[in-house]
């Protein structure tokens, strides 16, 4: 395969969007669902004035200005900050503006981060590094050997991506900086995986000086705009700028990054002029931030996909009768009007409406309706009679706890008992990977591409345990191999929506509302964009003093 032709390059270049599936990964704005039965809510004043400031924008300044420390509220302590080893949204948003990716999005296309050039060959894909950008630290400079050690890091079995990458079966030093990953077989999804926010570039000399090992690495040196400083848990996180950074920005100086799980006091601390960024700002201070001429807002739609987890390994579960009586016996409006506070829209699917991987018209969609719940059960022959269920939560996110509380109150309604099982978080993800749960309430951030939330609960029998002896488990499981193995995103969606079809009749998962993401920010703040990915680039915000 020859690489030196710069007009080859770019053809490829266009040819890689095209099938990748460009269309399928548009940005949100404007796209949440709000057709269907449930949809009565009469709450949406607060969000549509979030909209409006957030399209009509504030009025930024002609020119940037540099320095400073940005101060950031985080919702939630990391869990960790070794890139392979997290699986937590704000370690991901940490490590993001630490450590770099080969490939990220701009304006809803894939392009280059780290590498200038990438080329797609069926199952090859070829990168070309940008050249002189240097790791922190003084660790050096980035070479193609630091893309080969960091893809064969992923691969060890303790890495957080190792099911992901099995499908790699050489990572290969083809120049200085020139590097090919070649797959087993064509992966429909993988340029979606190499833009996650973990799929980071590391240095192999840094790594073994922090002792080697997967988890090992909690100071992380990249070659992104901020160096890691400090890391105090359920404190603070500081950051600087990375001086010898090769792209634009940073443009303030430090970030220094406060753990502020509680909502008010998050929305307080802005208020208060003791942060400038906060992230997730509750619905019910939207209006006092609002109306603060020193405060304001930006919002981010769908970027949060609430849902209840079905274990169907597991009695009653394993009864679909039964996880249909549910996903009729919820009331996902209430969800939204409550717990999201009218940020966001109720949802059977993973995708809003306008999106590529939406679903037009399917016909067996399950909504609120708990009389058709009663109905199924009865025929059923009463399977929950007697029957005390346990829902699992976690009241570390207030969107996890009010779902599992509203599924409660309304299976209190149609005659079922059910209780909590309120844990804290990391213990939460422990019980849903290992399969340690019946039901389990959830929250995952936006996935540009759908095999990320039907593979690793559907396939192996996955973390929903929705095996063969599931109705249509085999054939739910064949459509999810067929799609990953196709390259065309356009038959990829025909499998999906097939797959989408046995999901919504069955009901492995009960998916519940797409949430919003509402930022909160002091009015000098400057830069922040509503990006693809549902992570914050610090990198390309400013203080005007």
């Amino acid at each position: 395969m020859a690489h030196d032709s710069a007009e080859r390059g770019y053809s490829n270049r266009r040819r890689f969007l095209h099938l990748t599936g460009a269309a399928g990964v548009v940005s949100l704005a404007g796209c949440a669902s709000g057709n269907n039965d449930d949809d009565d809510s009469e709450g949406d004043e607060p969000r549509e004035e979030v909209q409006q400031s957030s399209s009509s924008g504030d009025s930024e300044p002609d020119e940037i200005q540099e320095g400073g420390t940005l101060r950031v509220a985080y919702q939630g302590d990391p869990d960790g900050l070794d890139p392979y080893a997290i699986s937590e949204a704000s370690a991901w948003n940490t490590v993001y503006n630490i450590c770099e990716t080969l490939i990220t999005f701009e304006d809803g296309e894939v392009t280059g981060r780290l590498a200038e050039e990438f080329e797609v060959d069926e199952n090859v894909y070829y990168f070309k590094l940008e050249e002189g950008v240097q790791f922190h630290g003084g660790y050096g400079q980035l070479t193609a050997s630091d893309v080969v050690y960091s893809f064969e890091r992923m691969q060890e079995e303790d890495s957080r991506m190792r099911s992901d990458l099995e499908v790699l079966d050489e990572v290969r030093e083809v120049g200085e900086y020139e590097v090919e990953l070649e797959l087993e077989e064509v992966f429909g999804p993988f340029v979606a995986f190499l833009t996650r926010p973990h799929w980071v570039i590391v240095s192999e000399e840094a790594v073994t000086d922090q002792g080697g090992s997967i988890g090992d690495y909690q100071e992380p040196v990249g070659t992104g705009p901020f160096v890691f400083e400090e890391y105090r848990p359920d404190d603070r996180i500081e950051l600087s700028a990375f001086d010898d950074y090769y792209g634009e920005g940073p443009y303030v100086d430090e970030i220094d990054i406060l753990i502020i799980p509680d909502n008010d006091a998050r929305a307080l601390a802005l208020e208060n002029d003791d942060v400038d960024f906060a992230e997730s700002i509750s619905g019910q201070d939207v209006e006092r931030i609002l109306d603060n001429e020193e405060t304001k807002t930006a919002l981010s739609e769908a970027t949060t996909w609430v849902n209840v987890h079905f274990n169907s390994s597991q009695e009653p579960w394993s009864n679909p009768d039964v996880r249909r009586a549910l996903s009729h016996a919820l009331d996902r409006q209430a969800v939204v009007d409550a717990v999201l506070e009218g940020f966001g829209d109720p949802s059977v699917q993973t995708f809003p409406e306008g999106h590529f991987w939406y679903h037009e018209n399917l016909d067996n969609e399950r909504w609120h309706d708990p009389e058709r719940a009663q109905e199924i059960l009865a025929e059923a022959g009463n399977p929950l009679e007697g029957e005390t269920l346990e829902i699992k939560t976690s009241s570390d996110f207030q969107t996890m706890e009010g779902t599992a509380q509203i599924l409660q109150a309304n299976l209190a309604e149609i005659g079922v008992e059910a209780e909590l099982n309120n844990q804290e978080f990391t213990t939460h993800v422990t019980d849903y990977v290992e399969g340690n749960y019946g039901a389990l309430a959830f929250s995952e951030p936006f996935e540009v591409d759908p095999d990320r939330h039907y593979w690793n609960s559907f396939v192996n029998p996955g973390y929903n345990h929705y095996g063969e002896s599931q109705p249509d488990g085999d054939r739910l499981e064949s459509l999810l191999r067929e799609a990953r193995t196709t390259s065309d995103d356009e038959q990829r969606k025909e499998l999906y929506r097939e797959a989408e079809e046995i999901v919504q009749e069955n009901t492995p998962w009960l998916s519940v509302a797409l949430g919003d993401t509402v930022n909160g920010m002091r009015e000098n703040v400057h830069g922040f964009q509503d990006w693809t990915l549902p992570y914050d680039r610090y990198w390309t915000m400013w203080i005007e003093q």
